[in-house]
């Protein structure tokens, strides 16, 4: 049952839930028909993620969804990844207004109840991870600006990712154009807000590049929540002959940014715009330094067979202060790097076509990490107390899959990894050493699917995973966390299992009279072992392991090419992801149960992207509508608050032109069109209830960029 001060919320909410059917039905009802003259097939699109080699969607037993390059730059922000993920049935990326901490990402009700940074989802960018070896993932040196397009998977095949994959997002920047170009770009918005930057690209003689240089700043929706970030991206693709090629990737982002914290519930009714309790006191920001690079070696040996290496090196340096004294200042230097390798066969069992991929991927990462008192603000020596840990994770995998298409209508696939993830701390002071703890396991898919039609089939797949803790997770011991600041010694939690999932889909693809594509998945994840709250006190958290969990579920992913140059485009998501079977855990010194049947904070029970976008044929100009609903999220395990479901509605414009050798364009777009309140994401568990975030009322962004060809 909701508590009082969470009905309040949703009785505001309540008044206004018209705006959902409202949204909906501007979005669908016009997909009635459809339109001989049909533009680009969307089931054509060729993807790597899930079998490491380039297929159509359509060939794959899996559910991957490709979000283009138009729909990430055209009369969009290209702020955060949350924007093109919205799109992505499965995916909820919950957009916190607060660039001090990460974005909220569950894949099918995976990584919902993070309390830092990524989780349960494996991201790459260029082929680089942004997932460290723990598997803990980090987004803030995703470059929109100059990115080609987003594959996303959800299923049995992202098992063969290895520790933490619930879902892989792939981030590919776009490669240079023919010749030579540059493109300034501009934005300005609500809350003070202003995007700049300078993009060169080009091609020439066997040398592709892409260089990006771009800033943002914002004042914030909230007090206290103003933000500064840098970000550059560089690609450089090298060809060496026909049969070798060489890809360099760096990027390096600087962010600093104000903390606004959660409110309340009361917080919330009153000024959803406040910070909440502790932000101001304790100066709450967060700032981040990080530079990587790396390569991708592709060797050609033979017609059938093909090498990948992918070494790489990253430095990311954060300090970020806490809404608390005791231990409220993080210094944290990582070190993070690696190689991983694929090998790519192609040939014949018999007389049956098969493609083989093998590979081994080894990654690392080193964190030091210091921890100081925060006094109104500033960083205070307390010897007795601070923390000096040397703490390291790293893993080393082997995997193998391969594919078979016994007929026209048939394809087998199935592989299997091996994987290995170490993770150890070290005090450096007089504090307790952690010790370390070694996690294996063999997991593996399998898959088959079937052409009932040329153009529709059907696949059945299964997979096991699992997902290690990460080093923030095995940090604090749950007695350490409950007793009071110093009374107690950390030995903290280095023996928390890893969680075990069973995952079982069954799906469909189908062309519709070549003008309309829909995609329909059916999933069932099980989970033993998974990784909860244990106790939350004093601005801490330890963890333990659930007896089980579960994440079952529907998407729909379609588009549809109508009369009159109209383009409809829809993802639906229907997920229930509950605990299975009750435990125990202690908030604020209180043990309390959480029973079977509870809710999984986190993860909205239903979430919806529709869109309808008209296009004159020469590109010269566009119009978007965008209406996007989300059901109710639990904020906390006892499923004792909620934030209540929403739908909003936004619009968009775009104009192009063509002068001489510039090529021009200027969009507009309001975003929550009706002006709606509603939260957009929660701080799961927040011991002090201080759980929402509320989203902006109705905003503006415009901008353009012009692009000179040399």
């Amino acid at each position: 049952m909701n508590n009082s001060n969470d009905i309040g919320i949703a009785q505001t909410i309540q008044l206004r839930r018209r705006a959902v059917a409202k949204t909906v039905l501007l979005c669908i009802l016009p997909l009635v028909e459809t339109n001989a003259g049909a533009q680009d097939n969307q089931l054509d699109t060729m993807v790597v993620t899930a079998s490491r080699t380039e297929q159509r969607i359509m060939d794959t037993a899996a559910s991957i969804s490709v979000v283009n390059s138009a729909q990430i730059h055209d009369g969009q922000p290209e702020e955060n990844l949350s924007e093109p993920l919205q799109r992505v049935p499965g995916i909820f990326a919950l957009n916190r207004q607060n660039y001090a901490q990460d974005l909220l990402i569950s894949s099918r009700g995976f990584g919902a109840n993070s309390t830092f940074g990524s989780r349960g989802i494996k991201i790459f960018v260029d082929g680089i991870p942004g997932t460290a070896a723990d598997g803990q993932g980090q987004i803030s040196h995703v470059d929109l600006a100059s990115a080609d397009h987003i594959e996303v998977m959800r299923g049995p095949f992202s098992v063969l990712y290895g520790n933490s994959a619930g879902g892989v997002i792939n981030v590919f920047t776009e490669n240079g154009k023919p010749g030579a170009e540059a493109t300034p770009y501009f934005s300005v918005g609500s809350y003070g807000q202003v995007k700049y930057g300078l993009k060169v690209d080009g091609e020439k003689n066997n040398i592709n590049y892409v260089l990006d240089d771009g800033a943002l700043h914002t004042d914030g929706y909230r007090d206290h929540s103003n933000a500064d970030r840098k970000n550059e991206n560089a690609k450089l693709v090298l060809k060496f002959g026909e049969d070798t090629s060489v890809t360099v990737v760096a990027n390096n982002v600087n962010l600093s940014a104000s903390d606004p914290l959660g409110l309340t519930a009361s917080q919330l009714r009153s000024d959803s715009r406040a910070a909440g309790t502790g932000a101001l006191a304790y100066d709450t920001r967060k700032s981040v330094d990080q530079a990587q690079g790396g390569l991708v070696i592709t060797q050609r040996i033979s017609d059938s067979d093909s090498i990948t290496l992918t070494p790489y090196y990253g430095d990311r340096h954060v300090i970020q202060y806490l809404a608390t004294t005791f231990n409220g200042v993080i210094n944290l230097d990582r070190q993070y790097y690696g190689m991983n390798s694929k090998w790519l066969h192609t040939g014949e069992v018999g007389s049956i076509p098969l493609k083989l991929v093998t590979g081994i991927d080894s990654n690392q990462n080193k964190d030091h990490r210091l921890t100081f008192n925060n006094s109104a603000g500033q960083q205070l020596v307390a010897p007795t107390t601070d923390q000096v840990y040397d703490m390291e994770a790293r893993n080393l995998d082997e995997y193998m899959q391969g594919e078979l298409r016994p007929t026209d209508r048939l394809a087998l696939t199935a592989g299997a990894r091996q994987s290995k993830t170490t993770l150890s701390a070290i005090s450096e002071n007089s504090l307790p050493t952690l010790g370390s703890h070694d996690y294996q396991a063999m997991t593996g898919m399998a898959s088959a699917q079937y052409y009932v039609q040329e153009n529709s089939n059907v696949y059945l797949s299964y997979g096991s995973g699992f997902d290690t803790p990460t080093l923030n997770q095995v940090l604090y011991s749950p007695a350490y966390v409950n007793a009071v600041p110093g009374s107690v010694a950390n030995t903290g939690n280095i023996g928390l299992l890893a969680a075990r999932t069973q995952q079982l889909e069954i799906g469909s693809k189908s062309e519709i009279t070549g003008v309309a594509q829909v995609k329909v998945a059916l999933f069932d994840a099980e989970t033993t072992n998974d990784i909860v709250i244990a106790s939350s006190n004093f601005g801490k958290t330890g963890f333990m392991n659930a007896p089980k969990t579960s994440r079952k579920g529907m998407e729909l992913d379609a588009q549809w090419q109508l009369p009159y140059q109209l383009q409809a485009n829809v993802a639906y998501t229907l997920v229930n992801a509950t605990v299975e079977q009750a435990y125990t855990e202690t908030i604020n010194t209180k043990s309390v149960t959480v029973n079977n049947g509870n809710r999984i904070p986190g993860v909205p029970k239903q979430g919806l992207f529709a869109e309808m976008v008209w296009r004159k044929p020469d590109k010269s100009l566009e119009y978007g509508v965008e209406g996007r609903a989300a059901g109710s999220i639990a904020a906390n395990d006892l499923n004792q608050a909620y934030s209540s479901g929403y739908g909003i509605m936004n619009l968009r414009a775009v104009v192009r032109q063509n002068i001489g050798g510039w090529s021009l364009s200027e969009f507009a777009r309001v975003d929550n069109v009706f002006d709606r309140f509603y939260v957009g994401s929660v701080i799961v568990n927040q011991a002090a209830s201080q759980f929402y975030e509320g989203a902006p009322g109705r905003n503006w962004l415009a901008g353009g960029k012009a692009t000179y060809k040399f």
